[in-house]
């Protein structure tokens, strides 16, 4: 499938500590070629659907039903405000899971499990988030080295 590059992307090791404000954007645009030269983008991509579909809580299908509510309910009407919409209800229920999983610890689960009774959790699988960052870094660690002398 994707090959090392012959010439892996030369990441500073200070890049440990970047945010997405510091980060150069010449060296994410390097990352974001080799990427994609190197086919990793589709792999990521494969293993997020995958991820996505095989999860027990069916996300692909809670979002498509949350979608056809507020079609049908007529709270949105074209595709940019119903992707905005979903988009947002995604963003705060990710926001409110997280809030709880920080304020709860493992207590959130059940809690969780009680509101999904209610109305399933829009957010994202937190497994399916770690398969998909676990591939990431695998393909990252494929086309980046670390250059520990500080040079850019």
């Amino acid at each position: 499938m994707s090959q090392r590059p012959s010439t892996p992307v030369k990441v500073p090791s200070s890049a440990a500590s970047y945010t997405p404000a510091t980060l150069d954007p010449d060296l994410r645009s390097q990352i974001n070629t080799v990427l994609l030269r190197d086919g990793h983008v589709p792999r990521i991509q494969e293993t997020l659907l995958h991820a996505l579909n095989a999860n027990s809580t069916n996300w692909p299908t809670t979002i498509q039903n949350h979608a056809l509510s507020l079609l049908r309910s007529g709270e949105v009407t074209t595709f940019p405000a119903l992707l905005r919409r979903v988009l947002d209800d995604v963003r705060e229920d990710a926001a409110k899971a997280t809030s709880s999983s920080a304020t709860n610890g493992d207590a959130s689960k059940t809690n969780g499990a009680n509101a999904a009774a209610e109305k399933p959790s829009l957010a994202i699988p937190e497994s399916v988030v770690e398969e998909a960052l676990k591939v990431t870094r695998e393909c990252l660690d494929a086309v980046c080295e670390i250059d520990d002398s500080g040079a850019t």
